[in-house]
């Protein structure tokens, strides 16, 4: 019977543990990527804030 747990534990961690893994990871990342744009934004909305603050009309 042992043999058969193995089996079975193998199975469970190839199919579900191990896609699910994959999917956290690429979850992760999209996020660690959305963050750097998010503060790339910000740091151009203080720039401008800034600029704007300099020369409120664009002269």
């Amino acid at each position: 019977m042992p043999d058969f747990f193995d089996e079975f534990e193998r199975f469970f961690e190839q199919h579900t543990i191990g896609e699910h893994r994959k999917r956290m990871n690429e979850v992760e990342k999209a996020e660690k990527q959305m963050e750097q744009r998010e503060r790339k934004l910000q740091q151009n909305v203080k720039r401008l804030d800034e600029q704007d603050a300099e020369d409120p009309f664009g002269q």
